[in-house]
């Protein structure tokens, strides 16, 4: 067979990042090198993976396959990816902590692995992408060294372990009911997706899901990631995997659809974005609350994706991916600002528009979005999905994302409070890089000048 029915430049985007990685692994071990020259290689690897997704689709348009069928270029690989390369490469430039050159190679395996993931509808490519970015990512959280990091490693894997089982076991059953692993590549009429194996099935992929998008009761493991790993790299995980597994859900979704399979997710994302919202209140440190955070708003952007089980045609698919970037910029924002802190807790905070002023209104800015309050940022994202609900006949979903943004909203402004108005003499006094201050202004650019940035 040749190389040409192939269509092997598809798959450059994460081809490009695996040599790459190969090459840090090899000067890491030979080699004693700073830490300019991996983070400059790895941010002009990642723009250059960013470049071949543009580059596929302008010059193959955005529906065209390769490796047989095995790798789609369409409209949820482009956004994805896209998403993926573009807030690596912002953790890239906004991280500071100085580390060896294994951290960048499992790095950019992990970025290449997730980029895969997203580019097929095939199960054991999505599985393989899946399991090689999750242990690289297991490894990356055990780096920092500390037992609450090696800890939350363990934990995290032990949860995603049990998942990975009954996403294989899964799997086996789509192929004993369809004779095939594609599940983009089926229709079925209603009567065959009323069967309860193939029902039982979606379920038990969904479980994993639920484990890597921190869906409650599948959450357990996210506070201790957000207290143990470096607060850079929390910004990185509450975001880039994620947006990965909502392109996974997006195409098994369509796969499940007119099944009965939404009664299902609704309970779950009603139960998940209340229980997220109240466990926030609870928390003193802004870290651990973050990661309630990030619980309501994956429940969310869970909620927005039901039209499609539901087989509604106005359905936008785009619409999630910019609710997902506008929550990622105002939350690479905030972590951005706490990881120049010694400590995470509110107390941490005082006396910061005093010591700060820009800064502080910076972390006000990103604060604001993330509730979702008017003009900023996430506020127009919400507001789509809410649009998309009530559309779609789903008003009680609608009404409960609401709540859950009110409940959260008492929380969100513990951190304004203590930021902009509450004073101490013992108050620290942070400071940034010149690529953190960078990733800041467009963090917050992009928080204020959202809805131009939708257009």
């Amino acid at each position: 067979m040749m190389l040409s029915s192939l269509d092997i430049e598809l798959s450059y985007t994460f081809l490009f990042l695996i040599g790459t990685a190969l090459v840090f692994l090899l000067c890491s071990a030979f080699y004693r090198l700073n830490r300019s020259f991996y983070t400059s290689l790895s941010a002009i690897s990642l723009a250059i993976s960013f470049y071949f997704n543009i580059s596929n689709v302008s010059i193959r348009g955005i529906i065209s396959e390769a490796f047989l069928g095995t790798l789609n270029n369409d409209i949820i690989s482009f956004f994805s990816v896209c998403i993926i390369s573009f807030f690596s490469l912002l953790f890239i430039l906004m991280d500071k902590e100085e580390r060896k050159g294994e951290f960048y190679s499992l790095f950019l395996f992990m970025v290449a692995s997730l980029e895969l993931m997203v580019s097929s509808s095939n199960l054991i490519i999505i599985f393989v992408g899946l399991e090689a970015s999750s242990l690289a990512l297991y490894t990356i959280i055990a780096m920092r060294g500390s037992n609450n990091a090696i800890s939350a490693a363990i934990k995290y894997f032990s949860v995603a372990a049990i998942g990975s089982g009954f996403f294989a076991f899964a799997s086996a059953l789509i192929y004993l009911k369809t004779g095939s692993l594609d599940i983009g590549k089926f229709e079925f009429d209603g009567a065959y997706k009323q069967d309860t194996l193939f029902l039982v099935s979606g379920v038990f992929i969904f479980v994993l899901c639920a484990i890597k998008l921190s869906l409650v009761p599948f959450h357990f493991w996210l506070k201790d990631v957000y207290f143990g790993a470096r607060t850079s790299l929390v910004a990185f995980i509450s975001v880039v995997p994620k947006i990965a597994m909502f392109a996974v859900l997006i195409r098994l979704f369509a796969f499940f659809d007119n099944s009965g399979f939404e009664n299902i997710i609704i309970i779950l994302a009603i139960f998940s974005m209340l229980a997220g919202a109240l466990a926030a209140l609870s928390q003193n440190d802004i870290k651990k609350m973050l990661a309630y955070s990030s619980v309501v708003h994956s429940s969310i952007v869970l909620s927005a994706l039901i039209p499609i089980l539901k087989n509604y045609e106005f359905f936008s698919i785009q619409m999630v991916f910019y609710y997902w970037i506008l929550f990622a910029f105002a939350n690479y924002g905030v972590f951005l600002i706490l990881s120049s802190y010694k400590t995470s807790s509110y107390e941490s905070l005082n006396s910061m528009l005093e010591k700060k002023p820009l800064m502080a209104i910076s972390l006000a800015i990103c604060v604001l979005s993330l509730a979702g309050i008017p003009p900023f940022g996430a506020f127009f994202g919400k507001f789509m999905v809410l649009e998309t609900l009530i559309s779609s006949e789903l008003v009680y979903l609608a009404f409960f994302i609401a709540l859950s943004s009110v409940i959260m909203l008492y929380s969100y402004l513990k951190i304004i409070i203590n930021a902009l108005f509450i004073k101490t003499k013992e108050a620290q006094n942070p400071s940034l890089e010149f690529t953190q201050g960078f990733v800041l202004a467009i963090c917050v650019i992009a928080s204020v000048f959202a809805l131009l940035l939708m257009i």
